[in-house]
């Protein structure tokens, strides 16, 4: 709350703002999508047209989760909060330094992406055992949870197509392509039953399924296997004016990976150890049954898909830029506010404010620099999203 109320706080200094700082929007030659805060997710913009060359260096990285703070995934879960229905913990983080000229763009880029999903039985079985502590008596639990992560590098050639007439086209199409390699994937499934007894025990029965390109189970795979494919985002621009626009961005809506030698462990936990066989024998059997492999992984990365909107609009004596912005990658819909308010000559406020997780984003944007911090408690700590970008932009 603290937070959203210092955001507010510097919105409402416009009307005792400099006359010369209210109008930078307006008079700023910077088109009105350009300006709006950075995305939790990577998004498909048009390629800025410029007559020169234009280098940009960009740096992100977003976390986020329901059950506990991003800063103790890794820990006991002494502070556990989780949704009454599916959880979910994510991580985007990338790097990129592109070169832009007139409407084409060629960038060197590296992504580390993690989405994890579960049940909320999954989630308090992770806590009970974090905690050291037993269910109740008579606790059952139906866990089921998918995790994948990849890390990638590759080069990136983009260009922008404007269709219509005039300098400032209502419509412009943007198409990307990767070439990309693969240094590492991780992808884990896992369901069962748990039933939790204080006279018995634990009863489960559960299938698992992970495979790793940068281990070995068993000495099975290579280790540190890596693979190689590509990847294809797809962008939309309307500018019903100069003051207005809407953004459609499909970010991997056409990928394929492979990598070989990945190592695989597929297992079956049971609780029950022994059992008749068809001749009225007792068979004893192990409590973890599987087998480890190597295989060959083709996979495709997650599709981020998003939609943004803004506009100038006149408020507390001055003009800003106001809009909506929605993400989605798997199942988890990423709903958010924005505005920018221009402070001084040549520099703007952001507020971002995502509502899935409460997070507000701040950050300052010049002609050819911007940061912008994210979280969701002033308290690290306790935070259940964290994130940070920062760009650079060089005409040569």
């Amino acid at each position: 709350m603290a937070s959203i109320q210092a955001a507010l706080g510097a919105a409402f200094l416009m009307p005792w703002l400099p006359a010369a700082a209210q109008s930078t929007l307006a008079s700023d030659a910077e088109p009105a999508w350009a300006a709006m805060p950075a995305s939790l997710l990577p998004m498909r913009l048009p390629v800025g047209a410029t007559p020169g060359w234009v280098v940009r260096a960009t740096a992100a990285d977003v976390e986020a989760a329901d059950a506990t703070p991003v800063r103790a995934i890794e820990g006991d879960w002494q502070r556990y909060a989780p949704r009454g229905g599916r959880n979910v913990a994510l991580q985007s983080a990338r790097i990129e330094l592109a070169a832009t000229r007139r409407s084409w763009e060629l960038a060197a880029v590296a992504r580390s992406e993690i989405l994890i999903e579960g049940s909320r039985d999954a989630f308090d079985i992770v806590h009970a055992y974090k905690q050291r502590q037993d269910p109740a008596d008579g606790s059952m639990f139906a866990p089921r949870a998918h995790a994948d992560g990849v890390v990638w590098a590759g080069l990136r050639g983009a260009r922008s197509w404007a269709l219509g007439a005039g300098t400032d086209p209502a419509l412009q199409l943007t198409g990307a392509l990767t070439l990309l390699s693969v240094r590492r994937v991780q992808q884990v499934d896992a369901s069962g039953r748990v039933q939790f007894d204080t006279a018995l025990g634990y009863a489960f029965d559960a299938q698992t399924l992970r495979q790793d390109s940068h281990r070995q189970f068993g000495g099975y795979g290579r280790r540190d296997a890596t693979g190689s494919g590509y990847t294809v985002d797809l962008g939309l621009l309307w500018q019903p004016s100069a003051d207005s626009f809407v953004n459609l961005s499909a970010v991997d809506v056409l990928s394929r990976l492979r990598v070989d030698g990945v190592s695989t462990e597929q297992a079956t936990l049971s609780s029950t150890t022994d059992a008749l066989d068809a001749n009225g024998y007792l068979n004893y059997r192990p409590l973890v049954m599987g087998r480890d492999a190597s295989a060959t992984l083709d996979f495709r990365l997650s599709r981020k898909w998003s939609a943004s909107a803004g506009s100038r609009v006149a408020g507390w004596g001055g003009e800003m830029l106001a809009g909506a912005r929605w993400e989605r990658v798997g199942a988890v819909d990423l709903p958010a506010l924005w505005a920018v308010v221009p402070l001084a000559p040549g520099w703007r406020l952001q507020i971002d404010g995502e509502l899935r997780f409460r997070s507000i984003g701040v950050g300052l944007k010049t002609r050819h620099a911007s940061v912008l911090l994210r979280t969701q408690s002033l308290t690290v700590s306790r935070s259940h999203a964290l994130g940070w970008q920062v760009e650079f932009s060089l005409p040569l």
